[in-house]
Parts: C-alpha cells; structure tokens; sequence
C-alpha cells in the first residue's frame, strides 16, 4: 500500500500531465517516486550524511508537493545519492543526502576547490608558537592542538589528477574530501538544481539561464521545504575516538576552559574557515585586551585613591568654603528655575577626577599605540591561518558566484581574465540601485540623528519640569541615567528594523560574490549602527554646552556641569557600554534555550519519542544559522572595540569590561554554535572580511577623538594654563588652590520684585560690571592656543609612532616562502601537462588562475625546466623513503 506523500505525488502529477502534457517527465517522476518508496521502507541509513531537507509529509497545495519531487528526482539526476526518512509520527519528512566521490571532484574542479597535491618539504620547525601557549597551564590538550599543513594544495584540474591521488585515501575514498568541504560542495548542487521540470540529463553550472526556479534557498524560503542543514555530529566516540564535537564540548564550550586557548584547528575543522575566523579574531582581541584592562584598572584606582587630595575637587565639595558660591541657573528662565550652589556638583568632581587625572593622557597615548599594533599583529597572525587554512586569495581566484547572482541575471559576458562567459550587470544599472540604496541608509542615520536630539529635548524639558526646590545634584543625576537609558531602549528597537532594511537593500544591489554581498551588508550595518550607538556620545563629548551662549544672551542651551563634560560622558558610556553587553549576554543564552524548547514542544518531541529519535531529527530542533547570525556576533564586539578606543579617556575601565566580557562571550558563544543552533553551511572565507577595515579606520578615528577630547573637554589643557602662563609658578599655584575661581565667571540676574544677585557660570568672560562685558577674555584664547596646539602636538606624536609601527610585515617571513613555494610546485605540475595545443595549455593554467608564463621566453623555459628535473630527483626520494605513494 503506497504512504499518502506517493498519492498526492501521483495525483499532482496526472494533474500537471493532463494541463502540460509533459508525459515523459511524468514517467521519469513516477520512476523516482517508486524509488523512494523503497529506500523509506530500508532501515538502512547513508554511511555518510552530507546534508538534511525537511518537508511536511501533507502539503496543502498540490503544487507543492510537485514541486518537491520535482526538486528530488533533479538532485539525483544531477549526482546526488538520496534516502527518505520520516519522523515517528509520519509528519516529517527527512530527506538524507550525500554525494559521491567523483562528483564531488568534479563539482571541486568547477568551482576550484583545492586538494592536496605535494608534500611540504619546508621546515615546520621554524614556526613560533605564542609567547603566552609556551605556559603549560595555557595550553590546549594535545588532542585538540593545531597540526601544521603536511602538504603544499592546488586548484583540483582532472587533466593532472595523478597528482592528486597519491593523497587520496585508499581504504575509504569518501574521506579523502573533509566532512565540511564535502557539505560544500553539496550545496553548491542544491542551490544550482531547478523545480520547474524534471531533468533528463545532469544541468548544474549551464542550460538555466531563464529558469528563476532554482535553489534549496527559494523552496525553504517559500515554505515549501521546512530546512536544510548539514547534520551535526553525534556526541561521545565513532571508532573508537571522540567525535569532534565531543572534543569542542569537553574543551571550548565549558565554562571551565575561560583561560585556555581555543581549539581553532578543530573549531575550523568542524565549522568551517569562516566562523574559525571569527572565534580565532575574538581570542585573539581578548588576549591582546589583558594589557590595557590593568593598565586602566590603574589609571582609575590612581584616580580614585588621590582625590581626597584634589585641590579643585576639595574646594568644589566644601558647602562653607567656595562651594557655598550660587551659581546660575541651568535654564532660560531664571524667575522660574532654581539657582544652586556650587557644591552641587561635587559628585561630577569626583568623577571627573577619577578619569581625567594626570596619567590620562598617558593612556590615551598607550591606547593609540595599542590599537596599531593590535591590527598589525593580527594582520600577521590572519596571515598564518591563511596559509595553514588554504585559503590565500581565494576570495581573488576560487570563490565561487553567488547562486542568487546567477539566477537573477540575465546578461552575460567573457570574463577577461579566465575568458570564460559568465553573468555580468552593466555599470549603469549597478549604479542606479546602489544610489537607491545609499540614499535609504542616508535616510536611516537621519533618523537616528533625530532621535538623538529628540533626547536632547527630553533633557532639557526634565530639568525644567522638576520643582524649584529639587536638589540639583539629583536632578541632574536622574536626567542623565533616564536620558542614557532611553538611549539605549531605542538603539536596540531600530537595531532590529534596520537589520531587516539593510539585508534588504543589499540583496536589491546584485552582488556577484559572497564576500562582496557582506562587505556591502557590512558597511551599510555598520555605518547604522556606529550613528546609533556613538551619536548620543559625541553630543556629550563634543557638543553639549557648545552650541550658544545662554549666560549672555538669556538663550537656553544644555550646559554642562561646573566639572566639565567628562564625567557625564564616563556616565553615558558605562551605561551604554555596560548595559548592551549584559543584555546581549543574557539574550544569547536565554533566547535560544527557550526557541529550542518550543521548537520540541510544538514538533512533538516528548519522552514517548526519544527512543527512535535520530540525529537529523534534533538538529530540526534547533534554531537555524542565519546570514546575520555570524555578523551579529562582529557587529557587536566591533562596537565594543569602539568604545574601548574612540573615548577611553572618559572611562578607563572599558577595556577591563571589554575582557571580562568577552572571556564569558567566547564560552557563550560557543555552547550556542555547538548546541543551540543547526550546523552552518562551512564556508570557507579568506580573512575577517571587512571588518578588519573598520577597525583600522576606529583605531585612527581614535586618535582624533581621543585627542579632541583631552584638549577640548577634559580639564588638563586648562589646568595646564593655570600653572605655567598665568601665574608665578607657586606651591599654591601648583597645587592648584584657586584654579576653581579661575574658571567661574559672574553674572547679575533677577530673582524677582526688582531684585538681583550675583551669580558665576563656568566661562572665560569679563563680568557683568566690565566695560567688554560677557566678552571672551584674554584666558580663552590663551587656553584656546594651548587646545589647538595641543592636538596638534598629540596627533603628530601619534601618527609618527603609527607610521613606525606599519613597518611591521603583515606576512611573516616563513609563511612567505611556503606561499612561494606552493605556488612553484602548482606551476610544475601545471608544466607537466602534455596538452595537445597550445590553447588548450592557456586553458589549463587560466583553470588554476595562475599566471602564464611566456613561452618565448627562453630563459623561464630554461629555469622551469631545471625546477622540473629537481621536483623529480626530490619525489623519487620520497618515494623510496615510503612517504608518498608511487
């Protein structure tokens, strides 16, 4: 008796037939749906399981089902091996995957997929391992360590595939390609495969120029399959060793493991090069983040433990003394607004000290010197995993064009480097949808800027609202952290929407890569985001209290506190900074256990059906891998970079957070990867992308603010003036004794019934009683003059000590000569070649995308041919050594 998913094949299919008359594919699709009956009803499972379809056993629309079977018998005609399983309760229908051997060679050669192709005859022993893995304490087990490439790789070519075979395993041919490369390449057949018709031959890379029914992608995103995966591993032993998912629980995922390195040689292994990147730059970050967080600790305990000896700090605090002085009222109306006293604002004094002390500027220089040499080093280390990944250039010459490029395009031309025909959009047309795109994200930050001053205006009303007779210090407090936290609750709100917009937007542009989508995803992403988050500080920082001049012309502006700017600033990114990464955290773990647990419960996972219970069926449980997952987890620790580097001045434990936060994020991070969410698709990716752009451009960006913000909103250039141009150089001076009256200026006001008092405002202004009153006086510029060539001075002093820090090479020496020499032995085999004419030499060489070398050139002849004659001697050696087989 036939299950109903065959009835309703049938049914649709004579439905179709009669409408189409398209009676061969129908026998064809009856053939295969015969077929799957069979292998439903096998017990038996694929020895390997390379990918996982689900579907829903009942489609409500026939079409649907159609198109499934349709899409399957395709899968097979293109070389694909397929088994059907269903769930218990016989809704789900798991569609098992796996591809052979020689088709997955033959789909490597498509897409130049490397294989390896001679032994690395280089000494390995000249790699140096971290100062930090040289502790025994620091080390990973040895189980999980990285091993260094035995073997030199080239694009596969099935013209030269002796030289490949020789590293081919014989006892089990299907191993030979890595679990993950092999997923790979079953994907690119997925998403090559049409469901519009049934194939009589195999039709995977031509012949659909004008079919837009293409692609696993299009059927899970219409509903029509439920998901598609790779299949996790199982935990516990296969053969008598740990699985290495079992090895990243025991060893990466525990908490436990916080100050051990990551096993990234099993984590690229298992995932894929593109998210080892991630992990091994977040490591990498973390490590490095040490050094600043105690030297910050220190910078802020120095702070700390010295201000009860703060002059001006002192003073301020004093309500008998000069913090018994009535300063000006904060607002425009000063019959209704209350005036206070200076000693109000002793709890900013205290924070302004804390971070703007004397060893500041010490730090913001160190921070300068740190984030170049951070990138630097991290260019050098990301050129190892290169080499030791394989993956240099291959965004250059092996990656492959986006599936979702190929099927929206129609146009075509001759790629002039390969000469092979290829999809092509015109100039004109990119254009026109890139300033589309430009001009919605140009509308987006607008809107964030809108909001920022609609903060702005919520600040200013609060401190008018409250009564008279508030105390200003809470006041000011309570406007402050509601400001901060209503910041924070709409960055996280249009975070979410412009996610949506900008994937949109992107996916409008026509990317003909992988990498070329992200980077502009990444940009628009960021550009969004660095509004978001940085424009409420940059108000604070730059901006706030100087946009008027309220004390003389009676117009309200948002002034700052008598302390300056800065301790507001250190408020407002604690708060930010603190409370995005907390609540990141706690989404990250909260939010994935609770789906997951919903997806069981709504899927019908209860006790009564864990015994027959299958892996594919609980990886369908798990939450999917998404294009912005991955970005997710950049964008928020390049946020993070940022405010550790654009304002660490304000606060000098951002760093230490920064470190604890991400030893904690590490571990999360990876319980979610390897227990919380389906296998991704392992990419494979050459380098951090374009983020590593944008940290470059932060770590100058950083220098700038962090400049400006010590000479134009911190009090060091002002206190500097006080004590070396204005006055004898005294102990009273020195100590900076009267600096606060130094920075006050007075005011009359009218306080109502025709009388008036005096009352200081923080400026550099002749009094109200001065022939130039309310006039800049000779201090401002004076002070002015010392900021402006402050920066100067910092600036230069920084860039120079940058520009001697880009003479450190990004390739190591020793990664440099194994990248030359895998690129001769490519070249050797590719001369080794006996092509029947010369095109068809040019041919094989444009395959591998290595340069020709000129064959009239007698003198590259010679030499080629001398290299040929040493390869030679060298493999006859290593075969009689047994290392190679003949």
């Amino acid at each position: 008796m036939k299950s109903k998913h065959l009835t309703n094949a049938e049914d649709t299919a004579q439905l179709y037939s009669s409408n189409n008359n398209h009676e061969d594919e129908m026998t064809l699709l009856k053939s295969f749906i015969d077929k799957t009956e069979i292998t439903n009803n096998c017990e038996e499972t694929l020895d390997i399981i390379d990918f996982v379809l689900v579907y829903q056993k009942d489609q409500r629309d026939p079409k649907s089902q159609l198109m499934i079977d349709y899409y399957l018998k395709n899968l097979e005609t293109n070389g694909l091996e397929i088994q059907i399983k269903k769930s218990n309760d016989e809704k789900l229908v798991f569609v098992l995957i796996k591809i052979p051997f020689e088709k997955a060679l033959e789909i490597a050669e498509k897409i130049k997929h490397k294989l390896p192709i001679e032994i690395n005859d280089l000494d390995k022993d000249q790699f140096k391992e971290s100062f930090w893995y040289k502790f025994e304490s620091l080390r990973p087990p040895e189980i999980i360590r990285e091993k260094k490439r035995s073997y030199f790789t080239a694009p596969y070519n099935s013209s030269i595939r002796s030289k490949f075979e020789r590293f081919f395993d014989k006892e089990n041919v299907d191993i030979t390609i890595a679990t993950k490369d092999r997923c790979l390449l079953t994907y690119e057949i997925l998403s090559r495969t049409t469901y519009s018709k049934v194939l009589d031959e195999p039709v995977i890379f031509s012949g659909m120029a004008n079919d837009r029914n293409i692609g696993i992608d299009r059927l899970v995103a219409q509903g029509i399959f439920l998901a598609s995966y790779p299949l996790h591993e199982s935990y516990g032993m296969v053969d008598g060793k740990k699985t290495d998912r079992q090895l990243m629980w025991e060893y990466w995922a525990k908490p436990k493991n916080w100050a051990i390195y990551q096993p990234i040689y099993i984590i690229r292994q298992y995932f894929g090069e593109k998210l080892a990147f991630y992990f091994a730059w977040l490591g990498f970050y973390t490590t490095w983040l040490l050094l600043p967080s105690i030297i910050g600790l220190f910078v802020f305990l120095y702070g700390a433990i010295t201000l009860v000896w703060d002059r001006p700090t002192n003073k301020i605090c004093d309500p008998k003394g000069l913090g018994n002085l009535t300063m000006c009222p904060l607002c425009d109306n000063e019959l209704t607004c209350q005036k206070w006293k200076l000693s109000d604002s002793c709890f900013y004094s205290k924070v302004s000290y804390i971070v703007d002390n004397p060893f500041t500027v010490f730090f913001s220089v160190f921070m300068a010197v740190w984030t170049v040499l951070f990138i630097e080093f991290w260019k050098r280390e990301q050129s190892k995993l290169q080499f030791e990944w394989d993956v240099i250039d291959f965004e250059k010459k092996n990656e492959p064009i986006r599936p979702e490029f190929e099927l929206k395009v129609n146009t075509k031309r001759k790629n002039p480097v390969t000469g092979e025909e290829e999809p092509y959009v015109p100039f004109m047309k990119r254009l026109s949808r890139y300033f589309v795109s430009f001009s919605m994200v140009l509308l987006m930050v607008c809107l964030v800027l809108a909001l920022v001053v609609g903060v702005i205006v919520y600040r200013v009303s609060l401190i008018m609202a409250f009564p008279k007779d508030t105390d200003q210090t809470w006041v000011s407090l309570m406007t402050s952290v509601s400001a901060a936290c209503i910041n924070l609750f709409l960055i996280i709100i249009l975070s979410r929407f412009y996610s949506w917009l900008a994937v949109k937007l992107t996916d409008f542009e026509y990317h003909k890569t992988d990498s070329k989508y992200e980077n502009s995803l990444t940009i628009k992403m960021y550009l969004f985001q660095f509004v978001n988050f940085y424009a409420s500080i940059f108000y604070i920082a730059f901006f706030k209290g100087r946009l008027g001049l309220v004390r003389v012309y009676n117009r309200f502006i948002e002034p700052c506190n008598q302390s300056g700017c800065l301790s507001e600033l250190c408020i407002q990114l604690a708060i930010i900074m603190i409370g995005k990464q907390i609540l990141n955290n706690v989404q990250e773990v909260i939010y994935p256990l609770a789906q997951n647990y919903w997806n069981r419960h709504s899927s019908g996972d209860s006790k009564n059906n864990k015994k027959d219970k299958k892996r594919w069926f609980d990886d369908y449980n798990l939450m999917s891998w998404t294009n912005l997952t991955l970005f997710d987890e950049y964008l928020e620790m390049v946020i993070q970079y940022g405010f550790i580097t654009l304002f660490v001045v304000a606060f000098p434990l951002a760093p230490l957070f920064a470190f604890l936060n991400n030893v904690l994020e590490i571990r999360i991070d990876a319980f979610k990867v390897l227990t919380q969410l389906k296998r991704p698709l392992p990419k494979k990716a050459q380098d951090i992308g374009i983020w590593l752009t944008i940290l470059n451009t932060i770590s100058k960006l950083g220098v700038i603010t962090n400049g400006l913000i010590i000479a134009f909103t911190s009090e060091f250039i002002p206190k500097l003036v006080y004590r070396f141009v204005e006055f004898v150089e005294t102990e009273e001076i020195v100590n900076l004794e009267g600096y606060v009256s130094y920075t006050l200026s007075k005011k009359l006001i009218d306080i109502g019934n025709n009388n008036t008092i005096v009352c200081y405002y923080r400026d550099f202004r002749e009094p109200y009683d001065s022939e130039d009153k309310f006039e800049y006086t000779k201090t401002y510029y004076y002070v002015l003059v010392a900021r402006l060539a402050f920066l100067v001075l910092f600036e230069h002093i920084v860039f120079l000590i940058v520009t001697v820090m880009h003479w450190i090479p990004d390739v190591p020496k020793i990664i440099q000569d194994q990248i030359e020499r895998e690129n001769l032995i490519t070249q050797r085999a590719l001369w080794e070649i006996k092509p029947d004419n010369k095109s068809q030499s040019n041919m094989n060489l444009s395959k591998l995308c290595l340069p020709i070398v000129n064959e009239t050139s007698q003198e590259s002849q010679t030499n080629i041919e001398n290299e040929l004659t040493e390869s030679r001697k060298n493999e006859e050696t290593l075969v009689a050594n047994g290392q190679i087989a003949q």
